[in-house]
């Protein structure tokens, strides 16, 4: 039976620093077709300068023929920046900024448009990638949109920023469907489809039901909390060795003329104790984050295609999801704070030899990378907390 199809154009607007993003969260729009879309009879079309604009000359300047060639009929506007602020242009100091200004112009106007706005962080940044003139306007900018009443949110990396979207986009167009005199004309083309939304490319995966969702969320969930056990598992075993090795140190420093054939001895052991312990947290830090990031994703593909359900047994599902994620964030904190302890331990531990010097540098910047995986866990275990309560808000 014949269908009537909504469409909401989604524009998005980066400098050229964020190029892999850009190219990905395309694959993020596909996604919400077949999970969101599918589900609520509608479609999303992503509009960027790469697909939507092309080569030409203007007789103002450059951004103004990528603006003409944009247009105004776009419904959400999703704005990134990261260490650039861009080009200045005749109208605002960045082609991005003077997107953002042309959609909060059409907010103001009370068209039915929603912006969504998200900062890429990066983890250590050195000193010699700060660009303090650019982060200048990038704080500058900030502020712009603190009053323009915009919030905005920030990531870490790519998959936060994938699996933010997914969780945020369904929301806003929620937002747009629910505002009343809807503009028509610039808010929606509608169309009909006689069968279901046509893109091949997506045959595997909309093969995929409930269920598998189901199964293999619990599944990359289950794999993620097993590394974590297994880093709280090495981290209290190396921390008791290193107990052990500092009481041995320090009875060798009692003595007046220590041998330095043992002393050099017992700090290889230190240091290769060190480099085992990098080596395996390397390898389950890669096994958690991944596993956990991925069940992040299957759990928002699990409630978003279990719409369909009597209101009754959604809002059990909902429930039960919702109070077993809610378990596993209230445990993070707690294995946060176990590896800060013991990486200030690690930072304190005396510069003695060449060897060890080089395995604690090596550890710290382990235990750095994991810390930066832990909090992007949670933070992308609260948004899917969120994006439940939001669910269960609406029943």
């Amino acid at each position: 039976m014949a269908k009537n199809i909504t469409k909401y154009s989604v524009f998005l607007g980066s400098p050229s620093d964020l190029e892999e993003e850009r190219f990905e969260i395309e694959n993020v729009i596909k996604e919400l077709n077949l999970t969101y879309g599918n589900q609520n009879n509608l479609i999303l079309e992503l509009v960027k300068w790469e697909t939507h604009s092309a080569p030409g000359i203007s007789d103002t300047y450059t951004q103004d023929l990528i603006n003409k060639d944009i247009g105004n009929d776009y419904d959400i506007f999703i704005g990134l920046l990261w260490q650039k602020f861009g080009t200045k242009t005749n109208v605002a100091n960045s082609g991005t900024e003077e997107e953002f200004l042309n959609a909060i112009k059409r907010f103001e106007n009370k068209e039915n448009i929603q912006i969504l706005f998200y900062f890429k962080n990066k983890a250590p940044l050195s000193l010699s990638e700060i660009n303090i003139d650019e982060l200048s306007k990038i704080n500058q900018f900030k502020e712009i949109l603190k009053d323009n009443n915009v919030l905005y949110s920030s990531f870490n990396n790519l998959d936060e920023l994938k699996a933010s979207l997914r969780m945020h986009l369904p929301k806003r167009i929620d937002d747009l469907k629910s505002k009343e005199n809807l503009d028509l004309n610039n808010a929606n083309e509608l169309y009909t489809d006689s069968n279901n939304l046509e893109n091949d490319e997506f045959i595997l995966e909309e093969d995929l039901g409930l269920f598998d969702y189901l199964i293999e969320f619990e599944n990359l969930l289950s794999n993620g909390t097993s590394a974590l056990i297994n880093i709280s598992e090495i981290t209290k075993n190396i921390g008791e060795e290193f107990v052990k090795k500092s009481e041995e140190i320090e009875r060798i420093n009692k003595y007046p003329n220590p041998n330095k054939v043992v002393i050099i001895e017992l700090f290889k052991r230190v240091s290769r104790l060190m480099d085992d312990y990098s080596e395996r947290l390397k390898l389950e830090n890669a096994i958690f984050y991944n596993n956990f990031k991925d069940a992040i994703d299957m759990g928002l593909k699990y409630i978003n295609s279990m719409e369909y359900m009597d209101k009754d047994q959604y809002k059990e599902n909902l429930i039960s999801t919702l109070t077993s994620t809610e378990a596993l964030y209230e445990t993070m904190p707690g294995a946060i704070d176990g590896i800060y302890g013991f990486h200030d331990a690690i930072k304190t531990f005396p510069a003695l030899q060449s060897n060890l010097n080089k395995s604690k540098r090596i550890l710290d910047k382990q235990l750095e990378e994991f810390i930066f995986s832990l909090k992007g866990a949670r933070n992308l275990t609260g948004e899917f907390i969120n994006e439940i309560k939001y669910k269960l808000s609406r029943l």
